[in-house]
């Protein structure tokens, strides 16, 4: 599917459920093609049209609300543990095709054995019953999600998949600094789950210009696809292994005399040439992955955000300026005549419409209240003067979305100023766009972090504070 770009200016509510909705009917599109028994790229297909579906309405559960119920997510997780051995099946018999004319003939009995065994677990007949409930279930959702309403107001549907972005590539990035050892494989698995989420969060974005997402979408796969390699080695490995055990328990239900070798030396065979893929595979996982715990895939998608966020910020409306990340204060900075302290907070809006300020400096003390409204294009800033009592009467209200610090202006005239924080360990250089950098940036300057919203005025005061 595809979004229109007019669909990003609109709340979340209604992105998510039109994302929810076109995936919803090409998972029943897909169980139409396995009603009738599809095999091979039928069930491939059928797999990934739910799990893009299943993923979606996790993603945005909390937006969804009552549209897409824990009960929906149940089902639909159960259809997928009902295909899954059927495509474990289907990924073992690729595998043991490609091995198995490289055996001794005293080891491709074992082969033979192993592709019946295989080959019964492809059919997908009993399937049937599974996905016609699944049809039947998808009918109500579908109606929730095109009656679904939201309870409260919401930001825009381009932060708020920026904002999924990023939490999704830091559980892939959590889930890697988990892997140090071949048997940390469970956790580089749940890394490439945790991926294969973030692409499907992605791949609606890949038509809109500008974004990036095309690309970020195929790092992604591509990391995908190294970590599957890796996961489906390990579990043919397993397979094998448990293979051995039922192949003994044949041969004893059987009666078939033990004097000879049997499977046994054939199934061996498979399982070492299994071990030896599954090492080959984690030592290009360790050497091209672990390092930089994926940043190669994952910086495309943060750059998405990036570039999602930067959009939300043109069409609200905020001031023309650029904004500099500092590792300290600059020389001389301290020195700067007239510092004026601020202390900021919002109330707990979903919005983040109504802020109050306290301003200290030579003039004395102010107080501010910020007014947001609109959405989208038509949202608009509107800071006022308050009195005193107004201000303490809901400065508690504040706590938990709260920043304090230091602002110096640059005596040059540069048009910069210096934002030292009092709460947390962060200083910014803000300055208007266009305008020429002055001397004293470069030596103390990281990176421009203007298209970041997290680092404007409301996104800081929602992060955690740090000494």
């Amino acid at each position: 599917m595809a979004l229109h770009a007019e669909m990003l200016d609109r709340p979340a509510g209604e992105g998510a459920r039109a994302v929810a909705l076109a995936l919803l009917a090409d998972a029943r599109e897909e169980a139409g093609r396995m009603a009738g028994g599809g095999a091979g790229e039928a069930l491939h297909d059928f797999r990934v049209s739910i799990r893009r579906l299943r993923s979606t309405l996790r993603a945005w559960r909390d937006t969804l609300g009552t549209a897409a119920r824990d009960k929906d997510l149940r089902r639909l997780r159960k259809v997928a543990r009902a295909t899954g051995e059927a495509r474990d099946a289907e990924v073992l018999l690729a595998w043991l095709e490609k091995v198995a004319g490289e055996l001794p003939e005293a080891h491709r009995p074992a082969a033979a054995w192993l592709r019946e065994k295989l080959e019964a677990r492809c059919r997908t007949g009993d399937l049937s019953a599974v996905v016609e409930r699944l049809v039947a279930a998808l009918e109500p959702l579908a109606r929730r999600l095109k009656h679904g309403r939201s309870d409260r107001d919401e930001s825009s549907f381009d932060l708020a998949i920026a904002g999924r972005i990023r939490d999704h590539a830091s559980a892939v990035e959590g889930w890697l600094a988990r892997v140090e050892i071949p048997a940390d494989e469970p956790s580089a698995h749940r890394a490439r789950i945790g991926g294969k989420r973030l692409r499907y969060l992605l791949e609606p974005l890949r038509s809109l210009p500008g974004l990036g997402a095309k690309e970020a979408v195929r790092e992604l796969r591509v990391l995908q696809d190294l970590l599957g390699e890796l996961h489906d080695a390990h579990v043919t490995v397993e397979f094998l292994s448990a293979s051995r055990g039922e192949a003994e328990a044949e041969r004893v239900r059987h009666g078939v005399p033990g004097d000879g070798p049997g499977l046994r030396p054939g199934l061996l065979a498979l399982e070492l040439a299994a071990s030896r893929s599954a090492a080959a595979l984690f030592a290009r996982v360790r050497e091209e992955v672990l390092p930089t715990r994926g940043a190669g895939a994952l910086a495309p998608a943060l750059a998405v955000a990036a570039a999602l966020e930067a959009r939300a910020s043109r069409h609200e409306g905020t001031p023309a300026e650029v904004r500099h990340l500092l590792d300290a204060l600059p020389e001389g900075a301290r020195d700067w005549p007239d510092p004026v302290e601020e202390e900021a907070g919002w109330l707990p809006d979903p919005a983040g419409g109504e802020g109050y300020r306290l301003l200290r400096g030579p003039g004395g003390e102010r107080h501010l209240r910020e007014v947001a409204t609109g959405s989208g294009k038509r949202r608009s800033i509107v800071r006022e003067p308050t009195d005193a009592a107004t201000f303490e009467a809901y400065w508690p209200l504040t706590e938990g979305r709260r920043l304090h610090r230091v602002r110096r202006t640059d005596p040059s005239g540069s048009g910069f100023r210096v934002d030292a924080y009092l709460d947390r360990s962060l200083v910014l250089a803000v300055g208007p766009e266009g305008a020429p950098l002055p001397d004293w940036l470069e030596p103390v300057r990281v990176r421009d972090v203007s298209a970041e919203r997290a680092y404007r005025d409301e996104g800081i005061a929602r992060r955690a504070r740090r000494a």
